[in-house]
């Protein structure tokens, strides 16, 4: 929540919490459960028990709430939750602005030199963070225009 000469740190939490009916928690089961005995039908049994771990991962998940992040963007890099990502592993950065006729908030997009984790999205949660994390990172990263990957994109559809 402070900006220093050391750095900018603010805490984030994963998503804003929606809550569900039970009606939804039947309904991602029947379709899982659909699909996997479609799959089953097809003989493919691996699909079958990927969605079904997928399911019960996805209603895990959202019936567990939001969790609360430590973000820190300094000289060595950026933290989250005590992980550093060096600035050797990022590729481009990008700051997207708010848009209050649209409701968004504006977000951190940092593509890293990772398979399992290739973009971190972190919500600046202020207009004059926004501002000053581009300024900050520009000493140490190359910045580029980039856009959400598709997980992101899922994820703010069932609300992760």
């Amino acid at each position: 929540m402070s900006a220093t000469g050391d750095g900018i740190a603010w805490i984030v939490h994963t998503h804003e919490h929606k809550e569900r009916t039970t009606d939804w928690y039947w309904a991602l089961g029947l379709v899982a459960l659909a699909g996997a005995a479609a799959s089953i039908y097809f003989s493919n049994i691996l699909l079958a028990f990927i969605l079904a771990i997928g399911a019960a991962t996805i209603g895990t998940l959202v019936a567990r709430g939001p969790r609360t992040h430590w973000v820190r963007v300094d000289s060595r890099g950026i933290s989250m939750d005590g992980t550093l990502y060096p600035y050797t592993s990022v590729h481009p950065f990008w700051v997207e602005e708010f848009r209050q006729e649209a409701g968004e908030d504006g977000r951190l997009l940092v593509s890293l030199n990772s398979y399992l984790y290739p973009q971190l999205v972190v919500p600046t949660l202020e207009p004059q963070r926004a501002a000053n994390l581009r300024t900050y990172l520009k000493k140490y990263a190359h910045e580029e225009e980039q856009n959400p990957h598709l997980g992101e994109h899922l994820a703010e559809i069932v609300g992760l």
